[in-house]
């Protein structure tokens, strides 16, 4: 992406050139109460997964994959003990006990000895490593004899994956506030990974998205803001900052982050506020505030204090336009705290959009 890209999207919004490391201790603080705003709306989940199997802090992130016939899956984080698969109904598939996965990314056409395979990674925030998984398509099996532990120099806290060009690229934040960009191949001997670039978000970061279309990236740093980024690291680090906490409704922590593609480039992006319980869109490719929304009681349970977030624009027979998944921190309201019961819960898209208009 170059800059002139950057200057035509940030029109009206700050820009700012970053200039080599600087210092970025995480800083702990308690956010300030932001009320959401006046026309913040309510939608409902039309279902839920069910609670994933460690109890208190556990499940965190998602990850939606779905095939041209309209088959697929949705992939949640238990960052106590591994990585559920859940059907597109929401029911439980399959369960891989990879260790501590904290945040969770996928893309399609990743290549293997010519053979086109749905890539998932996950980031262990407990060691320094990632993990890499292997889905077919065709035959919809997943292969866990090709999992990899890929070793990185920092501590891993969320990821996202994209597509850079031709090739795929793994975005790494941390509690530090450093984002870091590898090179992931899967070559003779298995997958690798190499360094491209790392640079100051500010203090603690977790939730990344990289948008191929555009070659974007954008990163949520917890206290202080949504950006948007290059995504390839040729193009530089000039960031543009989107949102703030005590802008839009925005309440820190500042999580989850995806976007919802239309054509080229348009669309709509969403990050989680935790804080306030509810998810900011902003629409692309020129972030102009559209809706503030909460994920209300209904078929099931409201959502609260949001970490991961997804959404998908592909077209299924139960959502034609798609749907949006959330974790959902306290399934059960009077669970006391360190024994909450997590789950994710899953948003017709059409509801959403009906808000946003």
């Amino acid at each position: 992406m170059t800059n002139n890209y950057i200057s035509k999207a940030s029109k009206g919004l700050t820009t700012s050139l970053l200039f080599g490391l600087a210092s970025c201790a995480t800083i702990e603080a308690e956010a300030p109460y932001v009320a959401p705003t006046e026309g913040m709306f309510p939608v409902t989940a039309a279902f839920e997964t069910p609670i994933v199997g460690s109890a208190g802090d556990s499940a965190d992130d998602p990850a939606i994959y779905v095939h041209q016939s309209g088959s697929g899956f949705i992939a949640g984080t238990d960052k106590q003990f591994g990585l559920h698969i859940y059907t597109l109904d929401g029911d439980a598939r399959e369960f891989f006990p990879l260790g501590t996965l904290n945040n969770v990314d996928l893309r399609e056409n990743f290549r293997v000895g010519g053979t086109p395979y749905v890539l998932l990674v996950a980031s262990n925030d407990e060691k320094k490593n990632i993990t890499a998984l292997l889905y077919n398509a065709e035959t919809d099996e997943f292969l866990p004899e090709m999992t990899a532990e890929l070793p990185l120099e920092p501590m891993p806290y969320g990821i996202c994956l994209g597509q850079v060009g031709s090739d795929y690229h793994v975005g790494i934040t941390t509690k530090e506030g450093v984002f870091y960009q590898y090179a992931l191949v899967y070559g003779a001997e298995g997958f690798a990974v190499s360094k491209l670039r790392e640079f100051p978000t500010g203090t603690k970061t977790e939730g990344c998205v990289f948008d191929d279309r555009t070659q974007a990236l954008y990163i949520a740093e917890e206290m202080g803001g949504l950006y948007h980024y290059p995504a390839n690291p040729a193009d530089g680090v000039a960031r543009t900052v989107i949102g703030r906490p005590g802008q839009y409704g925005l309440m820190g922590d500042l999580e989850g982050v995806t976007v919802y593609p239309e054509g080229d480039e348009g669309g709509y992006l969403i990050v989680s506020s935790q804080g306030n319980n509810s998810y900011v869109a902003f629409t692309l490719p020129d972030y102009q505030f559209k809706g503030q929304f909460e994920i209300a009681e209904g078929a099931v349970d409201r959502t609260t204090v949001t970490d991961g977030i997804d959404v998908t624009a592909k077209s299924t027979e139960r959502f034609p336009k798609g749907f949006f998944v959330v974790q959902d921190n306290q399934n059960s309201e009077d669970a006391i705290e360190g024994q909450e019961k997590q789950n994710f819960k899953v948003v017709d898209w059409r509801e959403i959009e009906a808000g946003l208009k």
